[in-house]
This record gives structure tokens, sequence and C-alpha cells, in this order.
């Protein structure tokens, strides 16, 4: 038999080596638990995103009723159903949002989180992963786009339209829209499994192109005006996908890294800097150009911006981006301290731009319906 002081001698023995067991156990789930909550976007911002969301359609249904641009049920016989016609602005706010999510992954990938070397950290891959995911998000909108649109335009039911396949693809806002579906089906395809940043650049360089059709497609006429407020146009959507994807980036990766959130909030001001003013400039030779078109020439620009649909919305969307510039003045001032602590002031007023782009977005697609 084992005497009981042969039985404590034992456990003496095994209790060191026990407690250091579980000491290693307990280290390893707390460095596991502190990286999934590097990782893991706080429950605050999924509510913020869905908010924006929320907040884009919202933005887009009311001003579109405000303005009595809203799709309309004609009651003839052989056209497009209401919802059909509905189906044209939520599709459009649909691309619209994948669009700043693609742009904001890529814009990460290769400017936010860009590390010496030339490959992408793990970061980087996953942002390059969600810009795939968007992109698909992106180009299925694209492609049933066009076919809505062809519906519209032709005033022919949806169900119907291969009678009509010919006169469909030469309707130029349709064909916009096909040419950027193709070129997002290849961007979603050829950035999924990247590894270098070489790769990414080239995919941003592809979503570019992508904003370039439906942007040249807004302005069909020809007076000199119009042709400038169309090119000012695509540096405007570019800019603002750049600023909003950029903003978004930085919440969705920024937050990853405690001793890289700095830097990557520094380069995301540098990017925002650039974009906001290109944003503001274009917009304005934009909107001048438009209500110029609306008005036959430059003197009629102040009578219509008070009185047209398309002036109110422009209002109201310059009263959001200043809106959006002072918030994001206040972001900076807040940008110090430890930033991932939880209640500080600086991700709610990054929440608050966030909310306010989403407004921006709706009444965008908003203003595109009635032009």
């Amino acid at each position: 038999m084992v005497s009981d002081q042969a039985v404590g001698g034992r456990l003496t023995l095994l209790w060191p080596r026990a407690h250091h067991c579980r000491a290693r156990v307990g280290a390893m789930s707390t460095t596991r638990a502190t990286r999934a909550a590097r990782h893991r976007m706080p429950g605050r911002l999924v509510v913020g995103g869905l908010a924006a969301v929320v907040v884009a359609s919202i933005a887009l249904v009311v001003a579109l009723f405000a303005t009595g641009s809203e799709p309309r049920d004609t009651g003839g016989i052989g056209g497009p159903s209401l919802f059909v016609a509905w189906l044209l602005p939520l599709l459009r706010l649909i691309a619209t949002l994948a669009t700043v999510g693609c742009a904001g992954a890529l814009l990460a990938a290769v400017i936010l989180l860009r590390i010496e070397g030339g490959l992408l950290g793990t970061q980087g891959r996953r942002a390059v992963r969600d810009a795939s995911n968007s992109a698909v998000i992106w180009a299925a909108c694209s492609f049933v786009g066009a076919a809505v649109t062809a519906a519209v335009l032709l005033d022919t039911p949806l169900d119907l339209l291969y009678l009509r396949l010919d006169d469909a693809l030469g309707v130029p806002e349709v064909k916009a829209l096909l040419i950027t579906g193709i070129l997002v089906v290849a961007l979603a395809i050829g950035i999924r499994r990247v590894q270098t940043s070489q790769a990414a650049r080239l995919g941003v360089v592809v979503a570019i192109a992508a904003l370039i059709p439906n942007a040249l497609t807004a302005f069909p006429r020809n007076e000199s005006y119009v042709v400038l407020a169309g090119a000012a146009l695509v540096v405007h959507v570019i800019a603002a996908t750049t600023w909003i994807g950029g903003l978004a980036g930085l919440v969705r990766y920024g937050r990853a890294s405690r001793s890289g959130l700095p830097i990557v909030l520094e380069r995301y001001q540098q990017v925002a800097n650039v974009s906001s003013i290109a944003l503001i400039l274009s917009g304005l030779i934009s909107a001048a150009g438009r209500l110029a078109a609306q008005a036959g020439g430059w003197s009629g620009v102040p009578d219509v911006l008070t009185s047209d649909a398309y002036g109110v919305l422009l209002i109201i969307k310059v009263v959001a981006v200043v809106l959006l510039l002072v918030a994001a003045s206040l972001s900076r001032r807040q940008a110090t301290g430890n930033l991932l602590e939880r209640n500080v002031p600086f991700w709610q007023i990054v929440g608050f731009e966030l909310v306010v782009m989403a407004l921006t977005l709706g009444l965008s697609v908003a203003l595109s319906q009635t032009a």
C-alpha cells in the first residue's frame, strides 16, 4: 500500500507542473482573446454600418417623394411594372454602397495598410477578399440594373425585353452598365487571392475604370458646359468613392493593430484631404454645368437652383457636405490618446461621419433620378 505521505509528496511535485500548464493555457487564451478583439469590429460600429445603409435608403426615398421624382405607375398597357420602376433607384443605391465598400477595401490594402517588402499583410489580404466580395455585389447590380434600365427607358415589360434586345443594347446607359459589370467581374476574380500590393494597385486601376462609364452617360447632351460637367462628374465620383471608402476602410481594418493605427490614421487623413478638395471643386463644376443645361445658359442658373427639383436636392447635399467637413475637423482634433479604448469620442464622431456620408449617397442617387 502507498502511504499518505508518499501521495502527498507526489502531489507536491506535480502541483508546480499543473500550475505552470494552467498558466500557459491562460496566457494563450488571453492572447487569442486579445487578437480576436483586435480583428472583431465593435458592436457599435456594426450597428453604425447598418444604420448607414438604412439612412441612405431613407434619404433616397424621401428625396424622391419630396421632389416628385419617385417612380410612378403610368397606368398604360405594356410598360414595366411599378415594382420594376422602383428597382432602378434601389439597385443604383446598392451598387453605390458596394462600390464604396470595394474601393475602401482596396484603398486600405494599397495605402492604409501598406507594409515594406511589397507583400500584403494579414489585414491587407483580408481587405482584398472583402473588396472581391463587394465587387460581386457591384457587378450583380450592374447587370440587373442594365436590364431594368432598358425596360424603363424602352417602356417594355421586363419579361418581354428579349424581344427588343437590339434596341436595349443601343441605349447608352445600358451599354455603360454592361461595361461596368464586365470590368467589375474581372476585378472580383482578379483580386480574390492576390498577395502583393502591386497586384492590388492594378485592382484599384480597374475599379476606377469601372466608375467612368456610368458617369459619362449622366450628361448626354453636347453643349460645352454639359461636356465640362460630365468630365467634372467623373472626378467627383472617384473622389467621393475614395473619401467615403477610405473612412470605411479605416474603421474596418485600422483598429486591428495597436501600434499601426496612428500610421493608418495619418495615411487616411492625407487621402481624405486630397479627396475632399477634389470632391468639392468637381462637384461645384458638375452642378453648375447641369444647372446651366436646364436653364439654357449660365444666366438662368440662380433661378433653376431654387425652383427645380435638382437644385433643391443639390442645396441639401451641399449642407450635408459642409456638415461632413465640420465632423471631419472635429474627429482630427479628437485623434489623440489610446484610440482603442471604449467610448473614445473619436470613433463616435467617425460613426457620425459615416451616417452623414450615407445620407449624401442617398441624395446623390436621388439626384441621378432627376437628371
